[in-house]
């Protein structure tokens, strides 16, 4: 009874101390956010190379599982991590070479493809639009008694549209700067990787002298719980938009739209957004289509929409499988308060940060309702 009590005024006591907390910051919450973000400032770079060894040791485990994985050699096994490492590295700088030959011309042109494209969609709905009112004076009739200015109208839509096409800039310009800070950080990354068995040593020292057997199981089962998540997330989600950025380009040779290769290069580099990345393709897609044949654009949406309902049914399924597992009302608010919170970077860890919290919560509810449970029916053979 006496352990009871103990553990009962420990936890009191832990809970009194964060909603403590959780006060202070509530009442101080700018300032609270003014330092957190001053912080992040500076971990940035680190937080940076740490999500770069992260996801190039994805390519280092695996390259580790090919060499001689089953030799005893010494010479074999002392070089094994570098020469898995430098495997890794050369296969990203690959990658980046192909996406800065291939996609960015691609994307480059689209940007120029639209910049000059949108002035002749201009003109021709404004003469259409003319024509429209010049043969029905009863449109125009109702037009002038609702007091619209065509021509102002007209020009407002365009604004909007000059809007978003300097908010697709800005999006593919952040990615690039993304990009640009993958560079400074590298050899962070590069160290985390040569050492991090004995960071793991490091680290599971700290948790045999501060935490107990309890806690440390907790802790390690919940890493990876992240850990696998985070991991096939990755994969599959770039496995996917390769595997949709092929079939859109296929798709739309064989229908013979135009543009067909700058579209699937564009359909396959939002597509590693989340939700939103093939809706924001498409209309990438449409304008430019829309300014050579309006009729093709329309039917280029339906090819889109038929072709996310393939891809979304019977490739994303065994891609990427059911590692994410959360609905999709869950996978819209990841992506909505990620992109607020972190900008590009939110959207991408949004959806496996919030997978991971949610399969945490998840086994922690049933394995209180397991002790409930248990409980209940040992009370009842009692």
């Amino acid at each position: 009874m006496k352990d009871l009590d103990r553990e009962k005024q420990k936890f009191i006591v832990k809970i009194m101390f964060l909603a403590g907390i959780m006060l202070l910051i509530i009442l101080n919450f700018s300032s609270a956010a003014s330092a957190a973000k001053q912080v992040y400032d500076v971990l940035y770079p680190l937080l940076l190379g740490l999500g770069i060894a992260y996801i190039i040791n994805i390519l280092v485990s695996g390259y580790e599982m090919i060499y001689f994985p089953r030799s005893n050699n010494k010479l074999l096994l002392r070089n094994r991590r570098s020469i898995a490492i430098i495997l890794a590295i050369l296969t990203i700088v690959l990658i980046l070479v192909m996406f800065l030959h291939i996609v960015v011309p691609q994307v480059g042109q689209s940007i120029s493809l639209l910049s000059s494209g949108v002035p002749d969609m201009y003109n021709k709905a404004v003469e259409w639009s003319q024509q429209s009112v010049n043969d029905n004076p009863e449109i125009k009739a109702k037009i002038r008694q609702l007091g619209i200015n065509q021509e102002s109208m007209i020009n407002q839509s365009l604004g909007w549209l000059r809007n978003w096409a300097g908010g697709t800039v800005s999006f593919i310009g952040s990615i690039f700067g993304t990009l640009f800070n993958l560079v400074f950080a590298i050899i962070f990354a590069i160290y985390i990787l040569f050492y991090k068995d004995d960071l793991k040593r490091i680290i599971n020292k700290l948790a045999h002298a501060f935490l107990s057997f309890e806690h440390r199981e907790k802790l390690i089962e919940s890493f990876k719980i992240m850990d696998d998540t985070f991991r096939c997330y990755i994969v599959g989600q770039c496995k996917e938009a390769v595997i949709f950025g092929i079939l859109c380009t296929l798709g739309m040779l064989i229908f013979q739209f135009p543009y067909a290769t700058v579209i699937g290069s564009v359909m396959g580099l939002t597509a590693l957004v989340p939700i939103l990345g093939a809706y924001l393709g498409a209309i990438v897609g449409f304008l430019l289509i829309a300014a050579v044949d309006p009729v093709r654009a329309v039917l280029f949406i339906i090819f889109i929409i038929i072709l996310q309902q393939i891809e979304g049914n019977l490739i994303y399924p065994r891609v990427v499988g059911k590692s994410i597992g959360l609905p999709e009302i869950w996978l819209f608010a990841a992506v909505t308060i990620g992109g607020g919170l972190m900008g590009i970077t939110g959207i991408f860890l949004g959806v496996p940060v919030a997978a991971t919290i949610y399969k945490l919560i998840s086994k922690n509810v049933n394995d209180r309702l397991k002790a409930v449970e248990s409980t209940t029916k040992m009370s009842v053979l009692k």
